[in-house]
């Protein structure tokens, strides 16, 4: 029996939008918490587009493809979050379109990925270089890991998949599906924004400022404000943990947790992005930040009892 050496997750639910024309990155910068002039075809930004009130419309990863940037987030928030993005296009040389339908975007994860990545090209991906060219689409390297075990996405028009899945066709790998991969995600502490929850919680809530998502020295952007007090004046007071149970618990983004204090329960967060595999949950859930680790949580108006362990994201230990 051959031994696999990564695995391949071949479509995942990332939406692409793609922004066109000589403003797109200035455009940019004055939308989102990143520095665009940091941004280049070899090293990806994570920013949020946030509202005036500094709450987030979605968070987005960056990528440039030549003169294209391509802003990658969870497929289900693209159609809602095209309109903010837009309002503001009007006054700059910028076309913004909902690309998703002409990229797929497919995962990869494990040290071979990374050595299969590197063997493509010249250049090698790196903390300083996170992101390469190919004939088979532009790879970007996740900086969220877990186990330390590498995990890439590569971004892929129609042509470049076809070339893609032959090529991998001839490596050893297993395949996964995207809720694997999703997994991954929240088991990484990866933040996003669904629907369901735009325009509910400023950046540091979800963790972006541990995670190079918010930079604080660039100029100003949409909801800055907001964003730069929480910061300067150390107003924030929640972060985003990592739940878990050994059952399935009916969970969905937007559905709050609660707490035990003493004989009651009281309101404690909301869950963010949860997956159920192998009769398992594990979400990221908005909690108090100097909460207990070992306190006792639960789902809000659940019958189930299941306890819900919690933990951080390894990232914690970094910040």
């Amino acid at each position: 029996m051959t031994q696999s050496t990564f695995n391949v997750y071949p479509s995942l639910a990332i939406g692409v939008t793609q922004l066109t024309g000589v403003d797109n990155k200035t455009f940019l910068q004055g939308q989102l918490t990143c520095d665009l002039d940091l941004l280049s075809p070899q090293k990806s930004a994570l920013g949020a587009h946030c509202d005036a009130k500094g709450k987030m419309l979605a968070i987005l990863r960056l990528l440039q493809v030549d003169q294209t940037v391509l802003a990658l987030q969870a497929l289900s928030n693209v159609e809602s979050h095209l309109p903010s993005l837009k309002k503001y296009a009007v006054f700059s040389k910028v076309e913004i379109v909902d690309a998703s339908a002409q990229y797929r975007c497919t995962g990869l994860s494990g040290h071979q990925a990374l050595s299969w990545a590197n063997s493509l090209t010249n250049e090698q991906l790196s903390d300083q270089q996170d992101s390469i060219e190919t004939a088979y689409g532009v790879i970007t390297s996740s900086p969220l890991m877990l186990d330390d075990e590498p995990r890439l996405v590569v971004v892929s028009t129609e042509n470049q998949i076809l070339a893609l899945n032959e090529a991998l066709a001839t490596c050893e790998t297993t395949t996964l599906s995207d809720k694997d991969w999703e997994s991954l995600d929240i088991q990484c502490g990866s933040p996003q924004i669904t629907p369901a929850l735009q325009a509910e919680f400023v950046p540091q809530m979800l963790n972006m400022q541990m995670i190079d998502g918010i930079n604080f020295k660039k100029g100003c952007y949409i909801g800055q404000e907001t964003v730069a007090r929480m910061h300067f004046r150390g107003l924030n007071k929640r972060a985003m943990f990592i739940v878990r149970a050994s059952s399935h618990i009916a969970l969905q983004p937007g559905d709050n947790l609660e707490r035990q204090v003493g004989e009651n329960w009281r309101n404690a967060g909301t869950i963010i992005s949860v997956n159920h595999t192998d009769g398992k949950t594990v979400a990221c859930a908005i909690l108090p930040s100097d909460i207990e680790l070992d306190c006792q949580l639960r789902a809000k108006n659940s019958d189930d009892d299941s306890q819900l362990m919690l933990s951080t994201p390894s990232y914690f230990s970094q910040s």
